[in-house]
């Protein structure tokens, strides 16, 4: 296979499949998280929380450095990329090794200091390099118009797991660290599926001639990362220093009970970019598709938290009581800051899309410090509420700036 794979299918067929191969990619975090939930105590949830955050924030500043150049340069299938495409999958692995270097060296000198920390820390990290080339590999199927290949890879990764889960519980084995390797190990073997279906082998050898060529992209984008979602998880590290990590428990807990909405919304971006790209020369098109975008994840947003509020008190109690409990006063705030990022995600794909990346940069600076010089003071007097409070403030004042950004771009 040579050069990119042209689109098999139209726009709503590729939407489709996003949206699935997006919902059983969340699907594994949020079975995981509720197994765990149900299995250890508190203390070694909130460690299993610390874990949680670390991976997400890898694999979203995977995505930013990788995943999304992917997109923006690979969506428009001309051709003259050549086999380039290879590269940035070794780079995935070459990032995921020295992420697990790290996350061993942290186990080893604070692992004890966290009910049952060194394990699940060296499990994490020994997982890590194929975590991060199983979701690279997912975003060069997107950019290819193959979202289908994507899809089958995450749903082969949620039927392993289960089929793991099941022996592990069968075996009474159960533990955080062994629910974390089963995990890993069932996204390495549904990554190495998706690599044979794409015919995708990495080259770790010409990843820095690849990172040479594309620096302004990837740099802006993960500077981006930096400024509009750094503030995110300085403010779950920052929780659990100034609360303790037993209150980013609970803050991982509401999360997962929004689990659905945050589906769509991932899946939301990961459509938005390549759409977008493929919008870009028709503004009517590039309008209506944005505006349906995000109308369509505010409502799904504020609509599911409505859902979940209400019905929590009847069905969370099954599985751990004073985790939902506790959870549930955090579901409306997390509904509101859900909407915001929905509200955004039509603009910033459009932006990207028409090349006002530098933009993007520059306005989520100064939203994460708003969200980073609220959000901090609030944690340490009011725990997970004051924390989604200041990053809802923050997002929904980016999506205001962002619409008015990209307004001049869809009336030419």
């Amino acid at each position: 296979m040579t050069g990119t794979i042209a689109p098999r299918r139209g726009l709503t067929g590729r939407a489709m499949w996003t949206f699935a191969g997006q919902g059983f990619s969340s699907a594994s975090n949020f079975l995981l998280t509720l197994v765990v939930l149900a299995t250890v105590s508190a203390g070694e949830f909130g460690t299993f929380a610390l874990c949680l955050t670390t991976y997400l924030l890898c694999v979203q500043l995977c995505r930013y450095t990788l995943g999304t150049p992917m997109l923006v340069l690979y969506s428009e299938a001309d051709g003259s990329d050549g086999n380039e495409w290879r590269h940035p999958l070794g780079l995935s692995l070459s990032l995921g090794v020295v992420v697990a270097i790290g996350l061993l060296g942290v186990a080893v000198a604070f692992g004890n200091h966290l009910p049952g920390g060194r394990g699940q820390l060296a499990v994490l990290g020994a997982c890590m390099p194929l975590l991060l080339l199983q979701d690279t590999l997912r975003y060069l199927a997107f950019a290819h118009g193959r979202p289908g290949v994507a899809a089958i890879s995450d749903g082969s990764w949620i039927g392993l797991q289960i089929v793991g889960f099941a022996v592990v519980f069968w075996a009474g084995a159960a533990s955080a660290a062994v629910l974390l390797g089963v995990w890993g190990a069932a996204a390495a073997v549904a990554g190495l599926g998706s690599a044979v279906a794409l015919r995708a082998v990495p080259r770790i050898l010409r990843g820095r001639a690849w990172l040479e060529a594309h620096r302004v992209l990837w740099r802006r984008l993960a500077l981006e990362f930096c400024l509009t979602s750094g503030s995110y998880y300085a403010l779950n590290y920052g929780l659990a220093l100034l609360a303790g990590s037993t209150e980013l428990g609970r803050l991982r807990a509401a999360q997962t009970l929004f689990g659905p909405v945050s589906v769509l919304l991932l899946g939301g971006t990961t459509l938005g970019v390549p759409e977008s790209v493929r919008a870009r020369h028709d503004p009517g098109r590039l309008r209506r598709f944005s505006v349906r975008l995000s109308a369509g994840l505010v409502a799904v947003a504020l609509l599911s938290g409505a859902g979940v509020f209400a019905l929590l008190p009847a069905l969370g109690t099954r599985f751990s009581q004073d985790s939902w409990v506790s959870a549930r006063s955090i579901i409306p705030l997390l509904s509101v800051f859900g909407a915001a990022v929905g509200a955004s995600t039509g603009a910033i794909a459009g932006l990207r899309a028409v090349g006002r990346g530098a933009w993007i940069v520059r306005a989520g600076g100064v939203g994460g410090a708003i969200a980073l010089g609220i959000g901090l003071p609030a944690c340490w007097m009011v725990g997970g509420n004051g924390a989604l409070a200041a990053l809802a403030l923050s997002e929904w004042i980016f999506a205001r700036t962002a619409w008015a950004r990209l307004g001049p771009f869809l009336r030419r």
